[in-house]
């Protein structure tokens, strides 16, 4: 990464960003954790967590419980991915390749929002969506980190890439 100036690579933003990144990495990872932890990773669990189940005492989740969690995330994945997306468009990676892991994050983030309404006020054959989605969540983020942290290290820095 050069400054702004353009005169050769600035050590404290090539650090400041490569943390930044590796943060951005472990909360995407503690994240996607928790959510096993607490929804599990088989349908069988998910659609237990968001359909209830009287064997684990859990009462169906309700629209302003969906909305609650909805309301948050709607606004803080966009940005922690946006972020991880800005610095991966700027590696020299082909432009197409760019444009395809751009999409598919927003639209894997899409899914993500969504899939909890369909469980629960849809068919509970949706729960396969959950697991799903946090794998692709954790390829992404570990492509999206990666190759910007590869960039900066191997001095390779920014370029159009084509």
């Amino acid at each position: 990464m050069k400054p702004l100036n353009g005169n050769g690579p600035n050590p404290a933003l090539k650090a400041a960003t490569g943390f930044l990144l590796l943060f951005l990495l472990s909360g995407i990872l503690v994240s996607v954790a928790h959510g096993i932890q607490k929804i599990g990773f088989l349908p069988e669990t998910v659609s237990a967590h968001y359909l209830g189940s009287d064997e684990a005492m859990v009462y169906p989740k309700e629209l302003p419980e969906l909305m609650e969690s909805t309301h948050v995330h709607l606004f803080m994945i966009p940005l922690v991915f946006y972020i991880l997306c800005h610095l991966f468009a700027q590696t020299r990676v082909s432009k197409r390749w760019k444009i395809t892991v751009i999409v598919l994050t927003f639209a894997n983030i899409a899914g993500t929002l969504v899939t909890p309404y369909l469980i629960r006020f849809v068919s509970s054959g949706f729960s396969w969506l959950v697991p799903f989605h946090d794998a692709v969540f954790v390829l992404s983020a570990l492509l999206l980190t990666f190759e910007p942290l590869r960039a900066i290290f191997q001095n390779r820095g920014c370029g159009s890439g084509e």
